[in-house]
């Protein structure tokens, strides 16, 4: 399972039809020189919507939310400023530490990842979502990063998170991705 899966779970909110294009990575196919013309960097995900083309699953996610799922949208400059800052926050400081540590070899900082965690918490302190009273793109960017092996159970353990994080988790749209 790739990053894809974020996409794949935003795109199943949203009720968007959608064409799955698996790649075999063994035969190069995200290397070849018709895929590097849509992604330069060689990976999945891969968005083509129209003449647009994005990659990077969480600002694909953004871009999923925004034209095809109101609901999940903030609705204020404000609101999505703070998605905006919680979709760079989840990167820098679960989703790049926990890729260090794969590359390494290494387990990840238990100390960093609480200190980093303790900024969901006081937030989620204040009401069901990241965001608010209910589940946005925000919370499935979050919760898609902390699904990494390294995380999970340290989320799942912290009675401040685990609530937010099963509601999240246990959404439909995302066992429809599982299920696939």
């Amino acid at each position: 399972m790739s990053r894809a899966f974020r996409c794949l779970w935003m795109l199943e909110e949203a009720g968007v039809a959608y064409e799955l294009k698996p790649v075999d990575f063994a035969k190069g196919e995200t290397k070849a020189a018709e895929y590097l013309k849509l992604n330069p960097n060689g990976r999945v995900p891969l968005l083509v919507d129209g003449d647009l083309v994005i990659w990077e699953s969480l600002a694909i996610n953004l871009h999923i939310a925004k034209r095809y799922a109101p609901q999940f949208w903030p609705s204020t400059e404000d609101q999505q400023s703070l998605l905006q800052m919680w979709t760079a926050w989840v990167m820098g400081e679960i989703e790049g530490p926990h890729d260090a540590a794969n590359k390494a070899g290494t387990d990840l900082d238990a100390k960093a990842l609480d200190r980093s965690l303790n900024a969901l918490r006081q937030t989620l302190d204040r009401g069901a979502y990241i965001l608010g009273p209910d589940f946005a793109v925000a919370d499935l960017n979050v919760a898609s990063v902390l699904l990494r092996p390294k995380t999970v159970d340290v989320v799942k353990a912290d009675p401040r998170l685990q609530d937010w994080f099963e509601r999240c988790t246990s959404r439909p749209a995302l066992a429809q991705v599982f299920a696939q």
